[in-house]
């Protein structure tokens, strides 16, 4: 587990190169990318003597050096004017603030679109059987408006949903294999109409489970082989109830066959090579992820930086290489629901990423200067010095650090059009 910060009161006159100090001033107020860090220069300590600041804060265990021994300690602070240098960091530093808010409105609209995609999801299933046109109708609907959204000159950004947008009660695997396998189906070049129809696929993927005893579908201990084979069932019970609901063949053929694999290790069929269809695929492989990361027992569920790595390790000969491969680019080396350790010290969470920045994603970080509501998120492609250098099971986290960057039991995904352009085209 991480350590809880531990911090001593000196003087201004004591910082040396080496120290890490913490500033007790408003973050906006001064120049330096957070109110904690490391003094790497003289000039540093000349810009913090500039804010009038006599005493510090610092931190012994984060520190490469010690305090210079305290001469003077009548010593006068004389705030001077700030630096051209110091003002520009400062401005920037607002505008900064300024695009925070632009991505928390972002992420607020994102969220409610969520939510209204999760309650008519709710609806559909409670209506499917029971009023079979209207619920699929419903559903075609849910879809359409999801592609519309995804398919724009602009860039998609995936962003994981907080304990504010997504309660557990909300919580539905079906609408997140959708919203992944339909962000894969765009990021392949597939055209609008096939995009609808992987979403639709996506959504009614396990409908087939409606017919599995709920022992075996939320048990939590190892199922018996007589039991797997019911369990996998339900790809043939959805077949059949895709083919009752009336739903297009290559719609029925991904519940079918969302289980498949390349290699022939895959149900019901064992299909091999080009008999396991690429819109099947695109699904197997969305399921295959979300599956990593919500686990029904909690506590063997992955992180999103452990699932797609195992997806990557253990599943790349199960799926097309390049499918697979645009799927990994497309999430990140880091996930949106990854904490993450920065080279700055700062922890932080993953909370969006988008095509431009697989690498360096958008991070919320912890600061017990800033307020949770107001907390800073920065795009780690706008800030070269500073790189995801260790990642963290929120198992690990200090309480305090937990309940600010609020990682979920489960993950949920969800995406908004961002400023940017359109993803390129890629052969399946």
């Amino acid at each position: 587990m991480i350590k809880p910060d531990k911090y001593i009161e000196i003087d201004v006159s004591q910082l040396q190169v080496g120290v890490y100090v913490v500033l007790n001033t408003n973050w906006v107020e001064h120049p330096f990318f957070t109110n904690s860090f490391q003094i790497k220069n003289n000039a540093q300590i000349e810009t913090i003597k500039r804010l009038g600041l006599k005493k510090i804060n610092y931190s012994p265990g984060k520190s490469k050096r010690r305090p210079l021994e305290q001469v003077n300690t009548q010593l006068e602070i004389v705030e001077k004017e700030l630096s051209v240098i110091d003002k520009a960091a400062i401005s920037s530093k607002k505008a900064r603030v300024k695009r925070l808010h632009y991505h928390n409105q972002l992420v607020t609209k994102c969220g409610k679109q969520m939510l209204e995609a999760t309650r008519l999801f709710n609806t559909i299933n409670k209506n499917l059987f029971p009023c079979p046109k209207e619920s699929v109708a419903a559903a075609q609907e849910l879809i359409d408006q999801m592609v519309s959204s995804l398919i724009t000159d602009k860039d998609i950004a995936i962003h994981a949903m907080n304990d504010k947008v997504a309660g557990e009660d909300i919580y539905h695997h079906s609408l997140n294999v959708a919203v992944l396998a339909m962000i894969l189906a765009k990021e392949l070049g597939l055209s609008k109409e096939i995009i609808g129809l992987v979403g639709m696929g996506a959504i009614f993927h396990d409908v087939g489970k409606t017919e599995i005893p709920r022992k075996i579908l939320y048990s939590k201990e190892t199922l018996s082989k007589q039991e797997q084979k019911v369990l996998e069932l339900h790809t043939t019970y959805g077949e059949r109830i895709g083919n009752n609901l009336k739903l297009p063949k290559l719609v029925v053929d991904i519940i079918r066959h969302h289980h498949e694999r390349l290699d022939g290790s895959g149900y019901p069929d064992a299909l091999r090579g080009k008999s396991f269809k690429p819109l099947s695929q695109i699904v197997a492989i969305a399921n295959t992820f979300d599956g990593l990361c919500n686990n029904i027992e909690l506590s063997k569920s992955l992180t999103p930086y452990e699932a797609i790595s195992t997806v990557f390790v253990r599943h790349r000969e199960h799926f097309n290489s390049n499918a697979l491969g645009v799927f990994i680019q497309r999430m990140g080396v880091y996930p949106p629901g990854t904490i993450v350790g920065l080279s700055d010290d700062n922890l932080g969470i993953v909370v969006s990423l988008n095509i431009k920045n697989p690498v360096n994603p958008s991070v919320l970080i912890y600061s017990s200067e800033i307020p949770k509501q107001e907390a800073m998120i920065i795009d780690l492609i706008e800030e070269p010095d500073i790189n995801i250098v260790k990642t963290y099971h929120p198992s690990q986290l200090p309480n305090k650090v937990f309940n600010y960057l609020s990682p979920r039991p489960r993950t949920v995904f969800y995406f908004s059009e961002d400023p940017g352009v359109a993803g390129q085209h890629h052969d399946f």
